[in-house]
């Protein structure tokens, strides 16, 4: 635990003035800026975005950080010399932005702010630390994760390295983010602590939900937060394995949330929308099943060209040019990997490079991840199994609270197309008419801002179910898809109690108020219980200290052409050690494109 809380205290430091650094420029763009003001002030400055969010400035480190693991990775090992640069960028923003860096450590209500409130903070990031420092690996982690962060450690990147093992190819950005923080320079074990960061930083974006009682009424957000608190609640002894679903899940739903606030307090400036909509693009470098997230950029590009003008369009092409510099690290990362432009994807065919992996086996591995996802192993008999022989059989299988909810998805899915058709309505028969027929309904005011509102969060919305689809029919294992799972059904859900909430009396809406903030209460309370029951099982001194390492197992070995390889004697997994490892013996199936392994990796016959 001492471990890894000394190496959050380096990524806060790193990420918090690196976000700031990369957000203070940005918005002093003239066209990222409040629009000028008129009349009387006409001819001053547009105001630059004040940042509200107490978690932004590292969240946005986090993305610039990880770039930047990536595009070092394309040139070497990222380790001593990679976090070398990084500190030697963070020294030089920190002087540039000397001033202004003070001002906002020290802004009233930040998670660095010496009250009650840090406070809070403080004994959230001791509790995630706890749960980081030790639990159950992750099955893949042992499978592939640690094998592929030791690869970027020590190489960075190795052409065609997905011929020694296929999984290798599954690149995610998130892997050379836990590379660069993972302190193996040292000479020691290497630490995965970036899984439990990214759950610590979903945390404390969920600990503004003690402002319900404040407030004295839910908010839409509150919904999410709760889904987001419950996902805590059952990772919390996992989030020790640097697995890419952690990273994505946590990521996706402090997105959400952050979008919902917005939402809630009419935030009218352009560069909150445009940056969340970075980071929703920066989700699908960790996992490309958050591809439909991209759809939240909706809102940003309506906002910008909507009413042309030179600042805005301006402002549009700034927006992509960012949104380039994240991804083009990682699609250059696919290519030298695995040959193809976003691996198992085998219809984006444009590379015939000597490393590519073979169309066929790739295409199969593709197969196989959708036929374990639907809940079976053997791909020739269920791989391409109809909608109606699997889906039954792929919901009975779901169990607990899951399968409750999943129901709940439909239910809103319904909900959601009924709010959808609506709203239709009523832009099609704007004007009198629809203020006469519309605009005293006791469903929506139908004032403008509500239907910007409401556009929003029938976008939110609609990004979440299809976000939602799209998992079930690609690869529907509840760990890949959980946060969509919970969140269609918390946003939209949500919003129907919202809407019948604000027309019932407040005699009734005190007591249900009451009921809601109680249940919260005794649930967390049985939620907290539950966990230290669970820790009780797995507690070990030694983890106050240092951290659960990788799994060990028995190994034999095979040659290619002079470089030792390693092979589990039984199952698939080697874990971090001993390097390089395959699943099994591949002397007669791959070939060094050059005279050794840094050339390149080629399958042999292809």
């Amino acid at each position: 635990m001492a471990a890894v809380i000394l190496i959050w205290i380096y990524v806060i430091i790193t990420t918090y003035i690196m976000g700031f650094g990369v957000l203070h420029f940005i918005s002093s763009w003239d066209c990222m800026k409040k629009s000028k003001p008129v009349g009387k002030t006409a001819g001053k400055q547009g105001k630059p975005y004040v940042n509200h969010f107490k978690e932004s400035n590292i969240v946005s480190g986090l993305v610039v950080v990880t770039v930047y693991a990536q595009f070092a990775s394309l040139f070497g090992g990222v380790g001593l010399v990679a976090n070398l640069i990084l500190i030697a960028l963070c020294v030089s923003i920190a002087i540039i932005y000397r001033d202004e860096l003070i001002e906002d450590l020290f802004h009233s209500g930040h998670i660095f702010t010496v009250d009650r409130n840090g406070l809070y903070y403080f004994l959230i990031f001791l509790l995630m630390a706890y749960g980081t420092s030790h639990g159950i690996m992750h099955y893949d982690s042992d499978l592939y994760h640690a094998q592929a962060i030791h690869w970027i450690e020590d190489y960075g990147i190795i052409k065609g390295l997905g011929n020694l093992h296929v999984r290798l190819a599954y690149n995610s950005s998130a892997f050379p983010l836990s590379a660069l923080y993972s302190m193996s320079f040292f000479g020691g074990k290497s630490y995965h602590v970036m899984a439990g960061f990214f759950a610590l930083v979903l945390a404390w974006q969920c600990l503004d939900l003690k402002n319900i009682v404040r407030r004295g009424h839910p908010v839409l957000s509150d919904f999410a937060r709760i889904a987001a608190i419950y996902y805590l609640f059952t990772v919390f002894d996992e989030i020790v394995a640097p697995a890419s679903d952690y990273f994505l899940s946590a990521l996706v739903f402090y997105v959400i949330i952050h979008w919902l606030d917005m939402n809630i307090r009419h935030e009218k400036s352009l560069l909150p929308y445009i940056l969340l909509s970075l980071t929703a693009l920066f989700a699908v470098t960790v996992k490309l099943s958050a591809a439909p997230m991209v759809l939240l950029s909706i809102i940003p590009i309506y906002k910008l060209l909507h009413n042309r003008t030179e600042k805005t369009v301006k402002a549009f092409w700034l927006s992509v040019l960012m949104a380039f510099i994240i991804v083009i690290p990682f699609i250059l990362r696919n290519i030298l990997i695995s040959g193809w432009l976003l691996y198992p994807v085998t219809f984006l065919d444009f590379f015939s490079v000597p490393w590519k992996i073979p169309k066929g086996l790739a295409a199969y591995d593709a197969l196989e991840i959708k036929t374990f996802g639907r809940g079976y192993t053997d791909v020739a008999q269920y791989g391409d199994a109809p909608l109606s022989q699997w889906l039954p059989e792929w919901f009975s299988k779901i169990t607990g609270i899951n399968k409750l909810v999943l129901i709940l998805d439909v239910v809103a899915i319904a909900f959601y197309i009924a709010i959808l058709l609506y709203f239709l309505i009523a832009v099609v028969r704007n004007g009198s008419k629809v203020e006469k027929k519309f605009g005293q309904s006791k469903v929506f005011d139908l004032s403008h801002r509500s239907m910007v509102n409401i556009a929003d969060f029938l976008t939110i919305g609609g990004t979440m179910i299809i976000c939602l689809l799209f998992w079930l029919f690609s690869a529907p294992l509840i760990r890949y898809g959980v946060v969509y799972v919970w969140m269609t059904a918390a946003i939209v859900l949500g919003r129907v109690f919202i809407i019948v909430y604000n027309r019932l009396s407040d005699k009734i809406t005190v007591w249900i108020f009451r009921g809601l903030v109680a249940f919260l209460c005794l649930w967390m309370l049985y939620k907290g219980v539950g966990i230290v029951t669970e820790d009780a099982k797995r507690a070990n001194p030694k983890y106050l200290y240092t951290q659960q390492d990788y799994g060990h197992y028995e190994v034999d070995s095979c040659e290619v052409e002079g470089l030792t390889i390693y092979y589990p004697t039984s199952g698939d997994r080697t874990g971090y050690e001993p390097f390089p490892s395959a699943t099994h013996d591949v002397s007669a199936e791959i070939q060094f494109i050059g005279k050794n392994i840094h050339d390149g990796i080629k399958s042999i016959g292809e």
